[in-house]
């Protein structure tokens, strides 16, 4: 070995950084945390390290990959480094890791893999170059931008740079339903076959949380091949920002019925979406006439889906509409779906003991058998006539899909038993209608993770920059399973930031404002945002935990803040990165979010200085799951509030906390609009969670100076 690149001694201030990089700065944080990644590289095992901004963790568990793969050794086999957000996947492959590559002179074989439904299929793409007249009006420019980029090897949604209408995104990406595999004249270039390949023969693989628990959630039935399988076989893997992985593991290693999906099936094999701009099975049924010789067998397959399949489809669907109706007004979701509210409910009794959905499931589940029984010995009769195969892909693909919903409907019913967390939730779709799904979660996810994840490795480095609560890994420890490993097996660091909070950032907390439960806080609220705002020059990024709030801040505020001179944006009103892009490129603006604004926000400088949190973010307590954890927590003694819902909502505050300070030279000020973080004992957890400031309790009367003063 080298010893000049050992982790610890390369990232030194003396050291081959510091020597080849002209721009490097030395971070004691960054070297600890280095160290730490090598040993888990070397001699596994797991660490949890909270890395607060600015500590420039990507590198520090970069660089120790890197020289495993340099030296040959450690924990063998390519490394999987998942982040939650794409953003972060793109930087670490198209940043970090060229200038590594570029600084010690080495490369190192990595790739980047998103989900299949990122890729662009040449196939679709030629089929429409052919047949323009298939696709809707208002398509074809972008088609024509897309098909460009296409011929310069531009493979993936992502790589495009702008976006693409859904109607055409659903068109053109590749998908495993349609896929000719090796038959596909177009395998040699495929895009997602070449992602893949690549990503099977890399030393580091780079996904994001949602495609890791969609290959775990594969691997978990144990019945697959090796196309089934999305990632290669691993031993070592690390996480980023991984405080999202509880949410995300929960989402793809449950069961669910989606009415949309269902829908959307539907759709494709009987109308708009289907076969190449048409339903699949009149398309199909059309070119049967040309495609089959044998006169008796085409009549035959015809008459299978004049008699069958297409009747007994639309049969299906209104069933299933019908269905879901009756399930949301059982569950008491009606009356505030048709006001315009999404809503959950969660259910543990069995509700096939309803003899009104019994009887609708029952109609339902034989329905189901007659379908995929005539679409099995549909599929069985086709000719294996090059121009039907993937018409035969396609349909084994449906009756797959609609063979599942009818395996789990009574299992989704059945909300029984104690180890999983069941619910209905409910969104409204038009006046008229709703669109329900059913879940099934397990309750106990850290158990499963350690079973089926972490036992399974070698080694694990989980990191972000919001892991800890008071200095304490407890929380994200029981909620993945870390706590459930031999003692000494997992190693716990927090390194702190090297920013100057106490000099840069100001905490206010007004002394005198209405508590939240007082009818007046709304009132009182609206009236100090504007001068606050004010006195920040816009320059302001509002956190809110509820959509309600929001807009009802903002009908109040809307007016005085324009005839100031400065713009309002609200989330909602454009989509997310065109909102961010406003905010940047606008002097005097301001920004209104809810959850996904807590986090990933990144606007270094003075264009953000003032981050207002308008309430401590608590879950809302009828969350389904939420509940169930409550309860279970309840039933072992714990106190529930202490090990579930302050821990989470510190962690979020830290995070929206966090959206201020993204350099050495930012400047600026927090103010939380709620009085408990003062006046309740509790308060003080989140005040001690974060990286430093200097805290001021002062009247609303006197805040626009504090704010004034400190900014300029």
């Amino acid at each position: 070995m080298n010893p000049e690149l050992d982790p610890k001694r390369a990232l030194s201030p003396h050291g081959v950084f510091a020597a080849r990089w002209p721009q490097f700065e030395y971070r004691p944080a960054q070297e600890e945390m280095a160290a730490l990644v090598w040993s888990i590289c070397q001699k596994g095992g797991y660490a949890l390290i909270e890395a607060g901004t600015g500590t420039g963790k990507s590198l520090a568990y970069l660089y120790p990959v890197f020289y495993g793969n340099i030296e040959k050794t450690g924990i063998s086999g390519p490394v999987i480094i998942s982040t939650h957000t794409i953003n972060l996947q793109q930087q670490l492959f198209e940043k970090e890791i060229p200038f590594l590559n570029e600084t010690l002179g080495v490369p190192i074989q990595a790739a980047l893999l998103l989900g299949r439904g990122n890729y662009l299929c040449l196939r679709k793409l030629h089929y429409f170059r052919q047949n323009p007249r298939l696709l809707e009006d208002g398509l074809h420019s972008c088609f024509t931008r897309v098909w460009t980029s296409a011929q310069r090897q531009v493979g993936s949604v992502e790589q495009l740079g702008y976006a693409l209408p859904l109607a055409l995104k659903e068109k053109i990406t590749s998908e495993g339903a349609t896929c000719l595999r090796k038959h596909c004249p177009f395998q040699q270039r495929c895009f997602w076959m070449a992602a893949r390949k690549k990503a099977f023969a890399a030393q580091v693989v780079i996904v994001n949380h949602h495609l890791f628990f969609t290959d775990l959630a594969v691997r978990r039935q144990r019945e697959f091949n090796d196309e089934g399988l999305v990632l290669p076989p691993y031993q070592l893997v690390i996480f980023d920002e991984a405080h999202h992985l509880a949410e995300v593991a929960a989402e793809h290693l449950g069961t669910r019925i989606d009415q949309k999906e269902i829908n959307h099936f539907c759709h494709r094999l009987l109308h708009q979406e289907g076969k190449w701009g048409r339903g699949w099975l009149p398309s199909l049924r059309q070119r049967l006439i040309g495609a089959v010789k044998d006169l008796a067998l085409m009549q035959r397959l015809i008459g299978i889906m004049d008699g069958g399949l297409m009747p007994g489809l639309r049969k299906l669907e209104t069933l299933f509409n019908g269905f879901f109706l009756s399930l949301a007004s059982h569950e008491g979701l009606a009356a505030s779906l048709f006001q315009g509210n999404d809503i959950k409910r969660r259910f543990t009794s069995n509700l096939l003991a309803n003899p009104d959905l019994n009887g609708q499931v029952t109609r339902l589940l034989a329905t189901l058998d007659e379908w995929t029984g005539q679409l099995s010995r549909f599929v069985d009769g086709l000719p294996e006539e090059e121009a039907l195969r993937e018409d035969f892909i396609f349909l084994a693909e449906a009756g797959h899909f609609f063979t599942g919903i009818a395996a789990n409907l009574p299992l989704l019913l059945d909300g029984r038993d104690d180890h999983f967390v069941f619910w209905l939730e409910g969104r409204p779709e038009g006046e008229l209608a709703v669109c329900a799904t059913l879940q099934r979660v397990p309750l106990n996810l850290g158990e499963l993770l350690s079973r089926e994840l972490f036992t399974q490795l070698q080694g694990g480095v989980l990191t972000s920059a919001t892991l800890a609560v008071e200095g304490e890994f407890s929380y994200i420890k029981e909620n993945l399973g870390l706590s459930l490993l031999p003692t000494g097996t997992c190693r716990e660091v927090i390194l702190p930031s090297p920013f100057n909070y106490q000099e840069h950032v100001l905490v206010i907390v007004p002394s005198d404002l209405p508590s939240l439960e007082d009818p007046n806080y709304l009132k009182a609220v609206s009236l100090l945002l504007p001068s606050i705002i004010e006195a920040a020059g816009g320059r302001s990024l509002l956190l809110f935990t509820n959509r309600q709030q929001m807009n009802q801040i903002y009908a109040r505020i809307s007016c005085p803040l324009k005839a100031a001179g400065i713009q309002l944006l609200r989330q909602g009103e454009e989509p997310r990165h065109h909102l961010l892009s406003k905010f940047i490129r606008s002097p005097k603006t301001v920004l209104m979010g809810m959850d996904s604004f807590w986090e990933g926000v990144d606007i270094p400088g003075p264009q953000l200085s003032n981050v207002i949190i308008m309430r401590l973010p608590f879950r809302v307590p009828t969350e389904p799951l939420f509940q169930a954890q409550w309860e279970a927590l309840a039933k072992e003694g714990k106190d529930p509030f202490l090990h579930l819902s302050l821990p989470e909502a510190v962690i979020k505050f830290k995070q929206g906390f966090g959206r201020l300070i993204r350099t050495q030279t930012d400047r600026g000020v927090v103010v939380v609009l709620d009085q408990r973080i003062k006046t309740k004992r509790y308060g003080r957890v989140f005040l001690r969670s974060i990286p430093g400031g200097k805290l001021i309790t002062a009247p609303q009367t006197e805040l626009a100076s504090l704010i004034q003063k400190w900014l300029t």
